[in-house]
């Protein structure tokens, strides 16, 4: 529903929240499912469940970016409206 509120008001900074909130919560998931010993494939190793949550945490660190840009956005307007100029 936050995704598509955002897209209704062109907002990039809450579907970039939306977004990032997102991925911190499938790797959350995923990492207790691996603790729980679900979803890990016979013989497989430590180093495999240790690479396949650095695969998960790279989906996080991929957003990264967006928000934070999102987030410059948001401050640059706030700041415009705070000193008088107008907003873009």
């Amino acid at each position: 529903m936050a995704v598509r509120e955002a897209r209704r008001c062109g907002c990039c900074t809450h579907e970039a929240r939306e977004e990032h909130r997102r991925a911190v919560a499938a790797f959350g998931a995923r990492r207790d499912e691996l603790a729980a010993g679900r979803g890990i494939p016979d013989g497989a190793s430590r180093r495999w469940v240790s690479d396949e949550l650095t695969r998960s945490a790279q989906v996080v660190t991929e957003r990264v970016p967006a928000l934070r840009e999102a987030w410059l956005h948001s401050v640059r307007r706030r700041t415009r409206t705070r000193c008088g100029a107008p907003s873009r």
